[in-house]
C-alpha cells in the first residue's frame, strides 16, 4: 500500500505536469485568433483571458490523454533508471501489481474526461462562441489606430497622426464624401473623441475645406469643430451552432432528425464516450513495453520510441474511425469495438506476463 501510494503520487504529479505542458502548447497556437479578433474589435484584455478559459474543456479532451501517456512514461522510466522497478521486481512485485498505480491515475483521467465531455464542454464551449461573437459584433468595432486611414463608412475616413490615449487625439484628418456635390476635408491639431452610437469628435484648431466638383475650395480656419460621424449599421447573420455546444443526447436527437448529417453527429456524440479510454489505453502501452524484465540504456531509448510509435498508431486509427463515421455509420460499433479490443489485448498481455512472472518466480 506505502509503495503503491509513492508511485501513484509520483505519477500523478508527473501526469499533472506533462497535462500543463501540453495545454500551454495548445493555448500557445490556439490563442493567435483570439488576441488578433481582440485587438481588431478592441475588446478588453479579460476578454480574451474569458475566451482562454471557456475554452480550456476543449484543449483538455486533447491535451488530458497526451498528459496521462508522458505522465506515466516519464514516471516508470524515473524508477526504471533509479533501479526501483528492478528492486521491486526483486521483492515479488509482479508487472500488473507495479502497474495499479499508473492505472489508478488513467482511471482518474478517464472518469475527469468523461465528466468534461459529457457536462462541462457543451456549456463552456457555448458561452465561448456567444462572448467571441458578441466581440465579433460589437458596437465598438471603430477602432482608431496611429498612421492609418481607418474607413468609419463608405463615405467618411479617418486619419489620426498621435493619439495620446483613446480620447485625446493630435493631427487629425477627415474626409467626407457624403455630399454628392462637395468634398469635405477636415484637418485640426488635436481634438477629443467620445465613441457612442455615434462618433463625437471635437475639433481644436483646424480648418475646414469644401471642394466643389470644378475644384474650387473654400476654407475655413476655427478655433472649435463639433463633428458628429455615424457608423455604418451592420446587420449580422444568427450564429451557426457547433456540435460541441451539444450534449451527447442532443447530438443523438439531431441525428435521427438531420439524415443529411447524421453521421457526423453520431460520430460526434460517440466520440464523447470513445475518449474515455484514450488515458488507460495509452497507460497500458506504456505499462507493456516499459516493464520488461531486461534493462540498459538502448533498450529504454528503444521502449519510448515503440511506446511513442504505438501511441501514435492507436491516435491515428481513432481519427481514422470517426472520419469514416461521417460517411457511413455502419463503422459506429467500431469507434467502440476498437479501443475495446485494445484494452482486452493490452490486460491480456499485462495478465500473461504476470502469471509467467509468477511461475518464474516461484
Amino acid at each position: 500500500m506505502i509503495l503503491t501510494s509513492y508511485i501513484f503520487r509520483q505519477t500523478s504529479r508527473s501526469v499533472f505536469i506533462s497535462t500543463s505542458v501540453f495545454l500551454g502548447v495548445i493555448w500557445l497556437s490556439q490563442s493567435f485568433k483570439s488576441i488578433k479578433l481582440i485587438i481588431e474589435k478592441g475588446a478588453d484584455l479579460t476578454d480574451f483571458f474569458i475566451l482562454s478559459f471557456f475554452s480550456l474543456p476543449s484543449w483538455l479532451l486533447i491535451a488530458l490523454p497526451l498528459g496521462t501517456f508522458a505522465g506515466c512514461m516519464i514516471s516508470y522510466l524515473r524508477l526504471q533508471n533509479d533501479k526501483e522497478i528492478i528492486v521491486m521486481k526483486s521483492a515479488g512485485f509482479s508487472p500488473f501489481k507495479i502497474s495499479k498505480p499508473a492505472l489508478l491515475v488513467a482511471l482518474v483521467c478517464s472518469l475527469i474526461l468523461f465528466i468534461i465531455s459529457h457536462f462541462i464542454l457543451p456549456e463552456t464551449y457555448r458561452n465561448f462562441k456567444k462572448l467571441q461573437n458578441e466581440i465579433r459584433n460589437n458596437n465598438q468595432e471603430f477602432i482608431l489606430k496611429d498612421n492609418n486611414f481607418i474607413d468609419i463608412n463608405k463615405n467618411q475616413t479617418i486619419f489620426i497622426g498621435k493619439m495620446r490615449n483613446s480620447n485625446n487625439l493630435e493631427e487629425i484628418f477627415i474626409q467626407d464624401r457624403t455630399d454628392n456635390l462637395y468634398l469635405v476635408e477636415y484637418f485640426s491639431k488635436r481634438g477629443n473623441l467620445n465613441i457612442g452610437e455615434a462618433i463625437n469628435l471635437m475639433m481644436i484648431e483646424g480648418t475646414r475645406i469644401s471642394t466643389d466638383k470644378k475644384g474650387r475650395s473654400t476654407l475655413l480656419s476655427f478655433d472649435n469643430y463639433n463633428i458628429t460621424i455615424q457608423k455604418d449599421k451592420k446587420s449580422f447573420a444568427p450564429r451557426v451552432i457547433e456540435y460541441n455546444e451539444h450534449s451527447f443526447f442532443e447530438l443523438i436527437k439531431k441525428a435521427e432528425k438531420n439524415l443529411d448529417k447524421r453521421g457526423k453527429l453520431l460520430a460526434e456524440a460517440h466520440t464523447r464516450n470513445t475518449i474515455i479510454f484514450m488515458p488507460i489505453i495509452f497507460t497500458l502501452i506504456v505499462m507493456l513495453t516499459i516493464l520488461k524484465e531486461q534493462y540498459s540504456r538502448i533498450l529504454i531509448s528503444y521502449k519510448k520510441t515503440l511506446a511513442i510509435g504505438i501511441v501514435f498508431v492507436v491516435q491515428s486509427l481513432v481519427i481514422i474511425l470517426k472520419n469514416a463515421v461521417h460517411t457511413d455509420t455502419f463503422f459506429v460499433p467500431l469507434m467502440y469495438l476498437f479501443p475495446i479490443s485494445i484494452l482486452t489485448v493490452c490486460f491480456i498481455f499485462l495478465y500473461t506476463r504476470e502469471n509467467i512472472y509468477k511461475s518464474s518466480f516461484y
